[in-house]
């Protein structure tokens, strides 16, 4: 072999072969397997997030991020500036855990996360319910998009009191208007565990709690007031104290303040520099409208001092009664319907059970969670899954019957009010039922830690035509066509709200027959499974990276 032939004892034409089939194997596995995408725009947030502002209230401690306010030549359609405020007026936010005010002179616009996509392969790998997919819009000049899959090939999509119905290929239904509704072929799309504790949005945390010192230069009306109102003396704590004490022994209370903390759809992200502000929700003129929410996750780490301590988590919404008991026999989740004036005595259901006596023992922390979501209960001790749960907890209503319990009236008297798709009954906030939610305690004493409350995601009825969202108005998807809509509900532009198709959508896919709302297979690239590099932050003009937000896509 001649010195040509070798540079530094590498023969040339085996380092070319290498070169061209490792740039060939890349290519492929981009082109097949996995590709790497940007979040530009803030329709998944805070699940994953596109450009934003990030704020940290210094008195508790609390983190959240908030979208751009301004943009090139004050224009929403350009990109949005590097910083935020500055001589465009502050930051005027309020911490969502004490509703404190919060001001800041500007803010520095952070980029969104970068993710991995797994390529769907037809008859290997198929795009199933809630995964975070990326897609070509089908409704504008071709762009990526990402949004969670709500609705699969086949189905019919009902979007009731924020909940996904469907009614899957072989069984939909046979009537036409809300009698289509009031059909039992109807299914509530209910979220795996996993999923489910992703889309969780914190109302409260007691973790959160500012220190007394910090409210001193509040007026007292304006100081910080928790949102747990006890029942009769014994409790400390509560406002001046991430731990909640209970130093009786006898039956005692813990009931939510809705009337300070109401439990709604209101996203912080969304929070805006003019008009109405988040907590202004008496306001009849609202930039976005926000519905009450009663899926909820009720949660706290007991730690009894000596003798035992029973407990109940109730919830009231819909018109029903929720719990979940623990006591010395074990734990069970029930339901029954509402008392009223009338009727007073009714009998609980009980759901499921769990014969497991000593779930909570003195001298050690106990985490319980009740959740109330998608139609059924779930009870967890230390993260585990005692009783309820998608199944044994579950109990079923269809859309009108959903309906009817959410907001005490029957569908085809609220579609006589309003018929029209484009201004539905069913968009008016006021006729919601709100929820309700206390814990109930038989002994002590004992400490609470971080006493939380959170609400699920909740697909908005908007003021304009909402698909899925009006009986007259919920899509039959074909065995090629998929609805996604954002995990931030009040401010994403999704599959509830196109109203066009792009024109070679139309033809080359569609054959002529546009299908607003739904994207079509051929349009789906993946799903969203890691954020690879989460959006970077600032120490002084240096971009620092938080790896350890690194994460997976549920």
């Amino acid at each position: 072999m001649t010195t040509a032939q070798r540079i530094g004892g590498f023969n040339i034409k085996e380092t070319l072969t290498a070169v061209v089939i490792s740039f060939t194997m890349a290519f492929v596995f981009r082109g097949f397997v996995i590709e790497g995408f940007l979040i530009p725009t803030g329709s998944m947030a805070p699940t994953l997030l596109g450009k934003h502002m990030e704020i940290r209230d210094p008195d508790t401690g609390y983190e959240w991020t908030v979208g751009p306010w301004d943009y090139v030549n004050g224009n929403p359609a350009l990109p949005p500036l590097p910083v935020q405020g500055g001589a465009r007026g502050p930051i005027r936010v309020n911490d969502p855990m004490t509703r404190a005010p919060i001001e800041r002179p500007s803010e520095r616009l952070l980029a969104g996360d970068r993710l991995f996509v797994l390529k769907y392969l037809k008859g290997v790998y198929e795009p199933k319910r809630w995964e975070v997919v990326v897609f070509k819009a089908p409704h504008v000049e071709p762009q990526n998009y990402i949004k969670r899959l709500i609705g699969l090939p086949g189905d019919q999509i009902a979007l009731v009191d924020g909940d996904v119905f469907y009614a899957p290929e072989g069984s939909h239904t046979k009537g036409e208007g809300a009698d289509a509704w009031a059909e039992d072929v109807w299914r509530i799309a209910r979220k795996p565990e996993r999923v489910q504790r992703e889309v969780w949005r914190t109302v409260f945390d007691s973790f959160y709690t500012p220190p007394p010192a910090t409210q001193e230069r509040f007026a007292p009306s304006d100081r910080f007031r928790p949102p747990w109102t006890p029942s009769g003396p014994g409790w400390e704590g509560l406002r001046e104290s991430r731990d909640y004490h209970y130093t009786g022994s006898g039956p005692t209370l813990l009931t939510w303040d809705d009337d300070r903390y109401p439990i709604d759809d209101y996203t912080p992200y969304n929070q805006l520099r003019v008009g109405p502000q988040p907590f202004d929700r008496g306001l009849r003129e609202r930039t976005r409208p926000i519905f009450p929410v009663s899926d909820v996750s009720m949660r706290f780490g007991i730690e009894p001092e000596s003798g035992p301590v029973s407990v109940t988590g109730e919830l009231t919404a819909r018109g029903m009664e929720f719990r979940a008991v623990i006591d010395d026999a074990g734990a069970r989740v029930e339901m029954r319907d509402a008392p009223t004036t009338t009727s007073t005595d009714i009998a609980w259901r009980t759901l499921d059970s769990a014969d497991k006596p000593g779930l909570i023992r003195p001298g050690r922390v106990t985490d319980v969670e009740f959740w109330h979501v998608d139609q059924a209960l779930w009870l967890f001790i230390d993260g585990k899954l005692v009783c309820g749960g998608p199944e044994a907890g579950a109990y079923d209503l269809t859309p009108a019957q959903r309906v009817l319990a959410a907001t005490g009236r029957d569908l085809k008297e609220l579609l006589r009010l309003n018929p029209s798709v484009s201004s539905s009954a069913l968009a008016d906030t006021r006729i919601y039922r709100k929820p309700s939610v206390r814990w109930r305690f038989e002994g002590g004493p004992f400490t609470l830690h971080r006493v939380g409350l959170d609400r699920d995601l909740f697909y908005q009825v908007g003021r304009q035509p909402t698909l899925g969202a009006h009986p007259d108005y919920f899509p039959t998807l074909t065995n090629d066509d998929f609805m996604m809509c954002g995990d931030n509900s009040p401010s994403s532009s999704d599959g509830r709200f196109w109203r066009a198709e792009y024109p070679w959508v139309t033809e080359s896919i569609h054959h002529g027959e546009p299908h607003y709302g739904l994207v079509p297979r051929e349009l789906i690239i993946g799903r969203a499974f890691v954020v690879y590099l989460p959006s970077p932050f600032y120490r002084g003009v240096i971009p620092m990276f938080n790896f350890s937000d690194m994460r997976w896509i549920w």
